[in-house]
């Protein structure tokens, strides 16, 4: 038998439930059903009488409904969930005391105040006891029915409350745009309806089925077609609405034949929600093609929901939705400082660090133990694999790092058994020579450094090194057959300080700066912005428009950080801290869904903008500061755009400062007294042979001028300097050029750019 789909609001009076459930019921095409004027349109007296009509109505129409009002007593809760059936949702509106009698007070009619009261009495004597039974269900969800205060701002708190309740009612759906590669998208599709449940809606033929069926809404966008017309976005959206949200079993959907235009992507989540992505099917070797307007392919891939589709592995896409836990493995043969890099790497990159010594193969016995406070006796492979697959299983958006493969880890199928507990994202390899392997061993042997290596330490090395190199052909095989993990080598025969810049450009970002130091009007903003969103999308990059991004933020920002008093755009990012600013961007970079080493920051650096700034501006932030807390916080630097209206002066010319030496005294005699001098080829610390410090034996300049980004980015990176001069006819030699610099910087990741793109007339009439 059919049973009805039933969402409940309850909570107490004047906290918007009866607006907010009408708006759901809108927003979702259910059945907007009043608790109250049911009960009296059917005349229910009693607690059982109101039970019994409820459960008739609903079993003689079995549709979708939102109901404004609940159950008055636990009791009738049991019975109406034991002996007709749970609803979908439970939707609890959360608010104070005090805020309740405020609304009422505030928001009700005269005549209405003393009945609201009387309602909320009776809630109150009823609602603790309610409340305990309901907590045990999943389908019981709360929403803060505070918000920015109701009696406030009504209409912006229930917008709110709204905007909450949607995000767990809304289906997940994707779009999948098919023109580049209709072969693989038909496979592809295929796939993702049998193999992982979604729903295929061709936009089209329900369209041509509405047609056939006659409907009223059939009708409607037949006499837009029989016109000549195509039918308009909004009568499509309304038709999807209706498959969308009719069955709450079906939540997963794949769109195709949707219109292609970037507003009316913007009408479909103006007038329902957020998609989750963009599938984009693309031949192998094709990449996103450049636009000079902002198109949906454009749009979703600077919000990092840009899923590319290149061959039939659902991997990717599944790694798009769920969030997979990322992690990888440290390995090597002994003493090449597997552990230290994979402590360094915990430390700097937020892993999470697993190891395999004496204290954490305790921990792991006791976690492993039905027994509190006790150790299994046996810690065994397949144990330790089985925990870190449900660990796994049960995290997302989390990142590990294991230092090496586990104790008895070793033969070729234990070491894929223990790969493939999950999808490892890298592999770090540590490569070391024989020399210095042994010179370590001394050292950490606490050896004499003159002694030779015995025989059966030779042994022992070789033999490791063999066990490593079975390790490691496995390994290999691993990788060739997870196209999404990543082999990387790390020779340490250099000093710690150089491997841990190596490890830095592996596993740090690279980052590309975009930085605005011209007054420009909206259009050539906005068509300057386009270009680097063109970049981005090309390169698969990351993309942040921090201005943005902190307008979006601003209310928590400027509660968290007292801003600077200034005449500038008060969300211009030079108003913040750099680490604030950093610490915002990072955020936004880990949540997007799709993940990049390459990061393009549009509008920054911001220090040297153009403004109405005051004298005490023009110190902080300085650029310094922002270029420094970049590389501190993200990643190198390799391209640092400077878009300018002027040349831009990018060499420091500071004026030599010449100290006059003062006239060195006589040598003292013996017997003149006073403290000792120290010696030549010592300081007065007592170390030999450091020469004394001597500020004349240096060059000096000064300066009152703070640097500005340029001549401090010179100065330190020392990069290649590239000069543009563009106009908006020609802004796409920006886009073009950066194919250039990115091929070098891929060839070569120690290189560095400094690209000054200067804007010459005309520009937009």
């Amino acid at each position: 038998m059919q049973k009805a789909n039933i969402i409940f609001f309850y909570g107490p009076p004047a906290t918007a439930k009866s607006y907010v459930a009408q708006q759901v019921a809108k927003q979702t095409g259910y059945v907007y059903f009043n608790l109250d004027e049911f009960y009296v349109k059917v005349k229910a007296q009693t607690e059982v009488d109101k039970l019994n009509k409820l459960m008739q109505v609903f079993q003689a129409e079995p549709k979708n409904y939102v109901v404004d009002g609940f159950l008055d007593k636990k009791a009738q809760a049991v019975v109406f969930f034991e002996h007709y059936q749970k609803p979908r949702y439970i939707v609890y509106f959360q608010s104070s005391k005090d805020e309740v009698e405020q609304n009422i007070r505030l928001l009700s009619k005269e005549d209405q105040k003393k009945c609201r009261f009387q309602r909320f009495t009776s809630f109150l004597q009823n609602r603790d006891e309610m409340l305990s039974y309901l907590k045990k269900f999943q389908f019981y969800v709360t929403v803060d029915a505070v918000q920015k205060g109701l009696s406030n701002n009504f209409q912006q708190s229930s917008d709110l409350i709204i905007q909450s309740i949607m995000s767990f009612l809304k289906p997940t759906v994707l779009v999948a745009l098919t023109y580049n590669n209709e072969d693989l998208a038909e496979v592809y599709l295929n796939k993702l309806e049998t193999e992982l449940g979604y729903k295929h809606l061709h936009l089209e033929t329900l369209c041509e089925e509405e047609l056939a069926k006659g409907t009223p809404q059939g009708k409607q966008m037949g006499a837009f077609l029989n016109s000549g017309q195509v039918v308009p976005p909004q009568m499509q959206i309304e038709l999807l609405r209706k498959y969308l949200y009719n069955d709450p079993q079906q939540n997963k959907f794949i769109l195709t034949s949707f219109p292609e235009k970037y507003q009316e992507f913007r009408t479909f989540e103006d007038k329902l929600f957020p998609i989750t992505g963009l599938i984009n099917f693309l031949k192998e070797g094709k990449t996103v093609s450049f636009s000079a307007k902002i198109n949906p392919v454009l749009h979703y891939s600077a919000e990092g929901k840009n899923l590319i589709i290149q061959n039939e592995d659902l991997g990717p896409f599944q790694s798009y939705l769920t969030k997979r836990v990322k992690y990888g493995i440290v390995i090597g043969p002994v003493m090449t400082g597997k552990t230290t890099f994979a402590k360094y790497i915990s430390q700097k990159f937020g892993f999470n660090l697993i190891e395999w010594g004496e204290t954490a193969i305790t921990q792991l016995k006791e976690k492993l133990s039905t027994v509190p406070g006790e150790q299994i006796e046996e810690l065994t492979l397949p144990m330790i694999i089985k925990y870190y697959k449900e660990l796994f299983s049960n995290v997302t958006n989390e990142k590990y790092v294991f230092d090496g493969f586990p104790p008895g880890c070793d033969k070729p199928e234990q070491i894929l058994q223990f790969l493939n507990l999950g999808s490892a994202s890298w592999i770090l390899n540590i490569g070391i020579d024989q020399t210095n392997q042994w010179i370590r061993f001394k050292i950490k042997s606490e050896m004499d450094a003159a002694a030779e290596m015995t025989d059966d330490d030779k042994e022992k090395m070789i033999t490791n090194a063999k066990s490593h190199e079975e390790i490691l052909k496995q390994v290999q095989l691993y990788v060739q057959q997870q196209p999404d993990c990543k082999l990387f080598k790390q020779d340490t025969n250099y000093s710690l300080e150089q491997n841990y810049k190596s490890i830095d450009q592996i596993f740090g970002k690279r980052v590309y700066l975009a930085s605005i130091l011209a007054n420009l009007d909206s259009d050539i903003y906005e068509a300057l912005k386009l270009i680097y969103i063109n970049i981005a999308a090309k390169h698969k990059m990351s993309f942040v428009d921090v201005e943005q991004l902190i307008a979006k933020n601003f209310d928590k920002l400027s509660n968290d950080y007292e801003m600077r008093w200034t005449k500038q755009n008060c969300k211009n990012p030079s108003n913040f801290a750099p680490e604030t600013v950093m610490k915002l961007v990072k955020q936004y970079i880990d949540d997007l869904p799709i993940q990049s080493r390459d990061v393009l920051l549009w509008g920054y650096i911001s220090a040297d903008q153009q403004g109405d700034k005051q004298q005490q501006e023009q110190m902080f932030p300085r650029a310094t500061d922002e270029l420094m807390m970049v590389e501190k916080q993200l990643g190198q630097i390799k391209v640092l755009y400077a878009i300018t209206e002027q040349p831009l002066n990018s060499e420091i010319n500071d004026p030599e400062w010449v100290l006059e030496k003062p006239e060195v005294p006589p040598p003292k005699q013996e017997g003149d007294g006073g403290d000792d001098e120290p010696k030549d080829g010592g300081n007065a610390d007592g170390d030999e042979n450091v020469p004394k410090f001597n500020i004349y034996n240096y060059q000096w300049t000064k300066s009152e001028v703070p640097k500005n980004m340029a001549q401090i980015f010179m100065k330190v990176k020392q990069p290649n300097p590239v000069q543009l001069e563009v106009s908006d006819y020609s802004f796409k030699l920006i886009y073009d050029n950066f194919d250039e610099l990115f091929q070098s910087i891929q060839e070569n990741n120690n290189n560095t750019y400094f690209a000054q793109i200067q804007l010459q007339q005309p520009i937009m009439d």
